[in-house]
């Protein structure tokens, strides 16, 4: 069991008609089984629900959900930040992060708050318990890192739409592992 690290991902998804990408933050299992729900992700979204009572803009909601990457066919591409030990059961982890990110201020009436300034807020503040979250990378509005995380998305985008990837193959989306930056000066995205 102690080999079988569970993954802590930056995920990008697709949105249709838009330059930009939903950010979101997912802790999946090192093997992903199909048809489960066996990973969760965590965001932000300002998407009209039942609960919605017209008022515009649409709030900004914390969002916590059990889901299938497998069948994700909005994911573009997942950015490898984190690997934590097995020792300590996923369902720890998933309410550990839990417990960090909904702590993370929703800004309502800012257009230029997105789901992208809450997963970076909300990368900072797992990156601030330490241990294994330390791996995480200072991904800030503009600098290097959220360069790279952008061109790596625009790349693996562009290949689902020419459908040189399969759709629902999760070991086909395109894959970064921003960890090796550290370990490795010459490292470049090579999944691509």
């Amino acid at each position: 069991m102690g080999k079988g690290k569970h993954r802590l991902y930056i995920s990008l998804l697709y949105r249709q008609n838009a330059d930009n990408f939903h950010w979101a933050i997912t802790l999946g299992p090192k093997y992903e089984r199909k048809n489960t729900k066996d990973s969760v992700r965590y965001d932000a979204a300002n998407t009209i629900t039942q609960a919605w009572n017209g008022a515009l803009p649409v709030p900004w909601r914390y969002r916590y959900d059990p889901v299938d990457p497998l069948l994700d066919a909005k994911l573009v591409a997942r950015i490898l930040i984190a690997k934590l030990p097995s020792k300590t059961p996923f369902e720890d982890w998933a309410t550990s992060i839990h417990d960090t990110c909904r702590a993370v201020p929703l800004v309502q009436g800012n257009p230029a708050w997105t789901c992208r300034t809450w997963a970076m807020e909300a990368l900072s503040a797992l990156r601030a318990l330490g241990g294994a979250f330390s791996t995480i990378p200072d991904v800030q509005d503009g600098n290097m890192e959220e360069g790279e995380i952008v061109a790596f998305a625009q790349i693996a985008k562009a290949r689902l739409l020419k459908e040189e990837i399969p759709v629902g193959d999760i070991h086909a989306i395109a894959l970064f592992d921003m960890r090796r930056r550290w370990r490795d000066s010459a490292f470049r995205p090579s999944h691509l």
